[in-house]
């Protein structure tokens, strides 16, 4: 395994991806869409509040609830609060003695543990893309964390014969030659290119 891949330089990375991306949204621009269509700036920003919080539950072996997917009723300007510490916990969690050994059952599923780790940290990497785009600030992805996650996710998510509500778009036409994160996004069902 790679220094890239170990499951908590991941975690690390991914996040601290997703800090710098919360930080930089101004407040008047909660309201832009982003390319996931399910939501504005507010509600992504949300939802990664709530991924993040999974994964520190997760980490903890707490028992997880099954509920809307979105953190709501944090004020604009406290964003940025709000998901560094969410993504703190997750850190403290998955750095303890013994947090990636085992199995965690999730609200789809039961898998090992460093399997929980890839599906959060698939979750920060896209949607980390759908932020970006929003706000402008595709040039400053981590590249590394999308060569990580691509094709962990051409391995366990389907090209062919999504289901309704799994949560991706058909796969984008996209050449081996774009960049990793439009490879990524366009796989995932997302359209990159200009807007």
């Amino acid at each position: 395994m790679t220094d890239a891949a170990d499951p908590i330089n991941l975690i690390r990375r991914a996040f601290d991806q997703s800090i710098r991306l919360v930080d930089a949204v101004p407040a008047d621009r909660m309201g832009d869409p982003t390319p996931c269509t399910d939501f504005d700036v507010r509600a992504l920003v949300g939802h990664m509040t709530f991924a993040a919080g999974r994964l520190a539950t997760a980490g903890r072996r707490q028992p997880i609830i099954d509920e809307a997917p979105v953190i709501t009723g944090v004020a604009d300007t406290e964003w940025s609060e709000a998901f560094g510490a969410a993504a703190r916990s997750a850190i403290d969690a998955w750095t303890a003695d013994g947090a990636l050994e085992g199995e965690i059952t999730l609200p789809f599923g039961t898998f090992a543990a460093p399997v929980v780790v890839l599906i959060y940290v698939e979750e920060q990497v896209t949607h980390g893309w759908d932020l970006a785009v929003a706000i402008g600030q595709e040039a400053s992805l981590d590249p590394v964390l999308a060569e990580v996650i691509l094709p962990v996710v051409q391995q366990f998510i389907p090209v062919d014969g999504r289901e309704e509500g799994m949560g991706f778009d058909a796969a984008v036409d996209m050449p081996d030659s774009a960049p990793v994160y439009d490879r990524l996004a366009a796989y995932l069902g997302r359209q990159p290119g200009p807007r």
